[in-house]
């Protein structure tokens, strides 16, 4: 049954698309208005966000309209107005936009117009998981089909290293412009962040001393919500005294799982842990963060930024590689990073972590990759999107 409604859900969008976009194409495409998606219209984040708030930066008066789900509608500032996904007032606003900006692919835009410029942000860097063409054998039909159009409808890409232009080539059905300007939501790390470990600690009603452990587990197809409660369970405590004890300083945990499973993952709170999916903004959780705990998530490479102060910890990893996805690197060999399989070997890993070590090996990851971040990603962005608005 759920199957069927699924489908007549996407047979009822491609006709209103069909339809109304057939109507819509008529009127005249606004040229200071852009169009912005985030991850299926959840909140205001990643490399949208800052591209947005740089572009009106340097022309405030640019209309930004953001598809969204319904959910997180507080995390938006006042001069984003909102509208529903696949609806009628959406394909109108996508039909008459100067820009779309999206950091994912997907099947909802129709199709483009001329005069109109899309700009596709990806959702992140270099990729510990492949993705896109790499794992074409895991995904649905459907998604690669999506995949394919929406590549066809792209303008132009960002990258913020060799590594990951390379792998838009191979991998994203993709042969446009790929502009290797950093990734804008990487801007965050670099300069005074102080602002934001305040905002931070605000919202979680955090005391200054305290410094920020996060916790952020990636999440898997093959298991259930109930399954992967039991498996992201860490001894918070436990790990907190070792690395007060290893770094000088007391910590509180922050937990966030992966947006796909956020809403129906229970997190409960206390006085040491809080819920990391509560807040809109991943990004500024890594600024935060003073030590990041993952096991297959990307994350890792937009936290070495700032630190090294990074531990992998995953209990399934020979399950993860048959059930999941193939990784772009030997988890174990080929990062600097520390894995561990069992919690006792994650202690260990905290405290014998040698941290200019690291940050060697850090250096020579960044170099090896040809990583480009360099805090400026978001004006660049902005410049050629306001060129394109211009022409």
């Amino acid at each position: 049954m759920k199957k069927k409604l699924v489908f007549l859900k996407k047979i009822v969008n491609k006709l209103k698309w069909l339809f109304f976009g057939c109507i819509f194409k008529f009127c005249s495409i606004d040229k200071n208005k852009v169009v912005v998606d985030n991850f299926f219209g959840r909140g205001y984040g990643d490399n949208p966000k800052y591209i947005i708030e740089s572009l009106l930066k340097v022309k405030p008066s640019i209309k930004i309209i953001w598809l969204t789900n319904g959910k997180d509608i507080y995390s938006f500032p006042k001069y984003v107005r909102l509208v529903k996904l696949n609806s009628i007032h959406s394909i109108y606003e996508l039909v008459t936009a100067k820009v779309w900006i999206d950091n994912i692919k997907n099947n909802y835009k129709g199709y483009k117009r001329s005069g109109q410029f899309y700009l596709q942000t990806w959702h992140g860097g270099v990729s510990l998981k492949k993705v896109e063409k790499a794992v074409e054998n895991q995904l649905s039909v459907d998604y690669v089909k999506a995949s394919k159009n929406d590549s066809r409808l792209i303008d132009a890409m960002i990258s913020n290293s060799k590594w990951q232009t390379n792998d838009y080539r191979k991998n994203f059905w993709y042969n446009g412009p790929i502009y290797e300007i950093g990734l804008p939501r990487n801007d965050i790390f670099f300069g005074n962040n102080q602002k934001v470990v305040n905002k931070v600690k605000a919202f979680f009603n955090i005391a200054d001393h305290f410094k920020i452990i996060l916790y952020a587990p990636t999440f898997r197809n093959s298991k259930s919500i109930e399954e992967q409660q039991e498996m992201y369970t860490i001894d918070s405590e436990k790990i907190s005294s070792i690395c007060a004890d290893k770094f000088n300083s007391e910590y509180i945990f922050i937990k966030r799982v992966h947006p796909n499973i956020a809403s129906n993952f229970k997190i409960n709170e206390t006085d040491k842990i809080r819920d990391g999916n509560s807040y809109p903004d991943m990004q500024e959780l890594l600024v935060a963060a003073d030590i990041l705990i993952t096991d297959f998530s990307s994350s890792i490479f937009d936290f070495m930024l700032k630190s090294s102060r990074i531990f992998l910890y995953g209990t399934d990893y020979d399950e993860y590689l048959k059930n999941e996805r193939d990784l772009n690197f030997d988890i174990k060999k080929d990062l600097p990073f520390s894995f561990a399989n069992t919690e006792t070997e994650l202690l260990a890993n905290i405290k014998n972590f040698d941290e200019k070590e690291e940050n060697v090996k850090i250096e020579n990851m960044k170099s090896m990759l040809g990583m480009n971040d360099d805090g400026n990603a978001s004006k660049k962005a902005a410049a050629f999107l306001i060129e394109k608005m211009d022409s």
